[in-house]
């Protein structure tokens, strides 16, 4: 497979298609800042729907407040679960994986 010797014109098409389905550093960096932003935001109303609960209200106050809470804890966890890892974990040097290394 390495032998193939394409044209400049045709790897340079492939790369700029190639490169066009993915975003660039700075888009994926924004995106991942509003993301973070937008979390921070939901997490603040957590907290002020929660201290409200623990002050006087009526019932359909309280009814209120506990829907919004609900409502938003779960667009939380839907937002946390669609940001992307920001660190991968590695795997200690000299971990060989058992199914492809021999036995010792």
């Amino acid at each position: 497979m390495d032998d193939i010797n394409l044209p400049k014109h045709i790897v340079d098409r492939i790369e700029a298609r190639w490169c066009a389905r993915r975003p660039s550093t700075k888009e994926r960096r924004e995106l991942v800042d509003r993301q973070l932003e937008e979390l921070r935001a939901r997490r603040n109303n957590i907290r002020r729907y929660r201290w409200l609960l623990s002050t006087k209200l009526s019932d359909l106050e309280r009814d209120f407040i506990e829907r919004r809470l609900s409502e938003e804890s779960s667009a939380m966890e839907t937002l946390a679960a669609e940001i992307p890892l920001l660190v991968h974990e590695r795997q200690p040097l000299g971990f060989a994986n058992k199914s492809e290394g021999a036995s010792p």
